[in-house]
């Protein structure tokens, strides 16, 4: 990245970071106000909770990079610190992936009408196994991120890749270790939402397909609300799909094709616009939203009658 792209960088990138500490922040302070005042957090509420919390610190550690690339800190060239930030990075990006993945395969499970014993049973016992979902994700997206980290030669700084990736580690280290290691914290929840998406848009098509023409009480307003969760489901998976081509792109140093400082635009805007999506698809976030929204509009429009004492 040129010194005359960095300014323009940094600075969207800042605003996405902006816009990331406040929706992050809103479903963190959502579910912290729920539980404060003495509500049931469901399964959902949990997940949310400890997705909401993974990436306000995801954006931190981007504020970090950011100020260490920009007083040219070079805590990266400090070896032990750089193993550690390596690891913090990758637990962080891990387990809100792992988060995601498990908002979709829930609600996959919550939504579809299944015939298996095994799945039924799964679907009734959800609110006993959410805990420990949260927690495997937690050591997974630990282990899976120090293991890589561990092997790895180099900085995972996405401000700064490191060139030719794969000669900084070797051959029998990137198949035993940073293969595995990546699959499971990003490869496989990867394909668990994909599947899920692709199984739940399939399941509502068939559902609004059957409803439409056997049940005659089956309003427009009834099919615009399956049709906003078909849409939902499918903007949420392409994003997805979005964030999981970039990462490659990174990953594996392909700047010859892709610039530099695009691919970390998009790196960053991924946990802003996927929590947007999942407030807009959830009917209580999206209520909190709407009032506070309300109360701001209603808290300007008082300024502005106030009248003006010379």
């Amino acid at each position: 990245m040129s010194w005359a792209e960095r300014p323009v960088v940094y600075s969207l990138a800042l605003f996405e970071i902006f816009c990331g500490l406040l929706v992050n922040g809103f479903i963190t302070v959502a579910k912290l106000v729920d539980w404060w005042e003495g509500k049931k957090l469901k399964p959902f509420d949990k997940i949310f909770f400890s997705l909401g919390l993974s990436r306000l610190f995801y954006m931190f550690f981007f504020i970090f990079n950011i100020v260490n690339r920009i007083f040219n800190l070079n805590f990266y060239q400090i070896c032990f610190l750089n193993w550690m930030l390596n690891t913090v990075y990758l637990f962080l990006d891990f387990s809100s992936l792992w988060f995601a993945m498990w908002l979709c395969v829930l609600y996959f499970i919550k939504v579809a009408i299944f015939k298996n014993t095994f799945l039924i049973r799964m679907k009734l016992r959800i609110p006993e196994l959410v805990l420990y979902m949260i927690q495997s994700s937690l050591l997974i997206s630990l282990v899976s991120g120090f293991v890589f980290a561990y092997n790895f030669e180099g900085t995972l700084d996405i401000m700064n890749p490191p060139k030719n990736a794969e000669t900084n580690t070797s051959v029998n280290k990137q198949i035993m270790y940073l293969v595995p290691s990546y699959f499971f914290g990003h490869f496989f929840p990867f394909i668990l939402v994909s599947l899920s998406s692709s199984f739940l848009v399939e399941h509502i098509f068939v559902h609004v397909k059957r409803l439409s023409s056997n049940v005659t009480s089956f309003t427009t307003t009834s099919m615009d609300a399956h049709l906003s969760a078909i849409r939902s489901v499918i903007m949420i998976e392409v994003m997805t799909i979005f964030n999981f081509i970039v990462t490659i792109l990174l990953r594996f140093d392909f700047q010859d094709f892709c610039n530099q400082g695009v691919l970390f635009l998009f790196t960053v805007s991924y946990p802003v616009l996927h929590s947007m999506a999942l407030i807009v698809a959830n009917a209580n976030l999206k209520k909190s939203a709407h009032k506070i929204l309300h109360h701001l509009r209603n808290v300007v429009q008082q300024d502005q009658c106030v009248p003006k004492v010379k």
